[in-house]
């Protein structure tokens, strides 16, 4: 079996952070890295890879995400031209405004339905807003309407507003006139009340078809990523959900190449929460990591690292021989980080 375990930000993106690296408790990860041989690639946000690595066909991002939705609508009418409008909180920082971290919104199923409904009624030109998850909508689009492509959450989360955002007068009104009905709605005032984020905007991606282009096709997914799971679906893959550790991880009837979703770094990343970092890391070290150099009678045929990460697209390749070059002394992370940084000549 070929086994690729897809892990955003395994590498820390500041590697002057000291607090964050210094010390990592990652010995079998480090040893690991050691004896696989690299390959860097430019940046590639996560849901793209995971599209480039799974298939999308001629259905767009959105779509696919669509499929694993369990109260989604019918996608019988328009299967190519769906839309993610997820849910965002804008905020001040440092004088700009920034996307901040959706996954702590904790919107309600109310919340969100209450705001579809308002959508729905002031922007009907626009097509048909749906919400079959609080924290992931939708927009079927109304026909002829184009809409920019934005960068998928993984790749804006944290980051300058404007500098996000097309040159299209036209798509800049829109995103203003949502934020004013979000902000002045009383589903937001009575998140003010209490002290929650506000749901005051909405990101637009996830409209366009990407096409698998991997050498050594998946046949086997294990994630709970929502997009991942749908592109599997859409694909006809193998699931199963994301196990909790190598020992956990299920045989699969004919699987060959099993891909595994591990993304509870990303996160963390995103909004430079250190600590946060360091203590899954060492969870992955312990569930993962360790069991893969030890073995635990899990040793698959050949072993991926793929980690999309500030400092590009990260692959190391593992095989049988791999395991016995103890020879290659291991780095710490901070000191891969620190060569990472480096130009690249």
């Amino acid at each position: 079996m070929i086994l690729t375990l897809l892990i955003p930000d395994l590498i820390w993106p500041e590697p002057a952070d000291e607090s964050t690296l210094a010390n990592l408790p990652c010995p079998r990860l480090e040893q690991l890295l050691a004896r696989g041989s690299l390959t860097r690639t430019p940046r590639e946000p996560l849901e793209l890879l995971l599209a480039r690595l799974l298939g999308t066909g001629s259905a767009t991002l959105a779509a696919c995400r669509l499929e694993h939705e369990e109260n989604s609508p019918s996608l019988n009418n328009q299967p190519a031209a769906w839309v993610c409008i997820d849910p965002v909180n804008l905020q001040f920082h440092h004088e700009r405004i920034i996307l901040g971290d959706a996954s702590r919104l904790n919107i309600q199923a109310e919340e969100a339905q209450t705001l579809i409904s308002a959508l729905n009624q002031t922007f009907p030109d626009l097509g048909t807003f749906h919400a079959p998850h609080p924290e992931r909508w939708y927009l079927a689009p109304a026909p002829g309407l184009e809409l920019p492509e934005l960068p998928p959450p993984s790749a804006a989360t944290g980051r300058q507003l404007g500098s996000l955002l097309p040159e299209a007068p036209q798509f800049s009104r829109l995103m203003n006139e949502v934020q004013m009905l979000l902000h002045t709605h009383p589903v937001n005032r009575a998140r003010e009340s209490q002290r929650q984020p506000l749901i005051n905007g909405l990101w637009f991606w996830g409209g366009q078809p990407v096409q698998a282009s991997n050498p050594t096709p998946i046949t086997r997914v294990c994630s709970t990523h929502s997009l991942a799971r749908g592109l599997a679906t859409s694909s006809g893959l193998q699931q199963q959900g994301a196990p909790a550790g190598l020992a956990e991880l299920l045989p699969g009837e004919g699987a060959q190449h099993t891909l595994v979703v591990l993304d509870e770094l990303l996160p963390h990343a995103l909004i430079e929460d250190g600590d946060a970092w360091r203590q899954t890391l060492e969870q992955l070290e312990q569930q993962w990591f360790e069991p893969l150099l030890k073995g635990a009678g899990k040793h698959p045929a050949q072993l991926r690292l793929l980690s999309p990460c500030a400092f590009g697209l990260l692959e190391w390749r593992l095989d049988a021989a791999s395991r016995w070059k103890f020879w290659r002394r291991p780095k710490p992370l901070a000191s891969l980080a620190q060569e990472l940084a480096r130009p690249q000549i």
